[in-house]
């Protein structure tokens, strides 16, 4: 009998937010639920951390004003091996869309549907280079919706970060 009550308390919301879902659309229904995303492009240089836990930052230190959650790793690849080994990491991804890209800058905005729900988070990333042919890399993950976001945005970046690496290392 118990397991009923858990079904309930459990697939109620479930079920609402699917028929909403499917009147409103996903992204209609979370906009009428929180309101609008700030999407802004990022400067790192002048970047100001929220004070929610629902973000996680990687920058050089010489970049951005903010104290970022982890050093930015130096590769030992140039710009453009970095570039090509970002684009071939970022392919592989499920749930990740580009939505601008600043060549200038070698800057890109992605967006990246959490698992499960699909809460829309924004992840900015940008390519630079660092000293003796080397490349480094700054990139800020949030979400736009609730407070805390379970280390979601801190995984997501360690895991790309990782996967970078390995790429780079591998040559693939």
């Amino acid at each position: 009998m118990w397991w009923k009550v858990l079904l309930l308390i459990v697939g109620a919301p479930v079920v609402i937010y699917v028929a909403l879902a499917s009147i409103y659309g996903r992204a209609g229904l979370l906009e009428r639920a929180f309101g609008p995303m700030d999407r802004a492009p990022v400067d790192f240089s002048t970047l100001e951390l929220k004070a929610s836990p629902n973000q996680y930052l990687v920058c050089p230190r010489e970049l951005c004003v903010a104290q970022p959650h982890a050093p930015s790793p130096v590769f030992d690849a140039s710009l453009e091996e970095l570039r090509a080994a970002w684009f071939r990491v970022i392919e592989r991804q499920a749930r990740v869309t580009l939505l601008s890209s600043d060549s200038n800058e070698d800057q890109y905005e992605y967006e990246a549907l959490t698992p499960v729900i699909h809460f829309p988070d924004t992840v900015t990333l940008r390519l630079l280079p660092a000293n003796d042919g080397r490349s480094t890399i700054a990139i800020y993950s949030r979400s736009h919706y609730g407070h805390g976001d379970l280390g979601v945005n801190r995984r997501r970046i360690q895991g790309w970060l990782d996967e970078l690496a390995q790429e780079l290392a591998t040559g693939r």
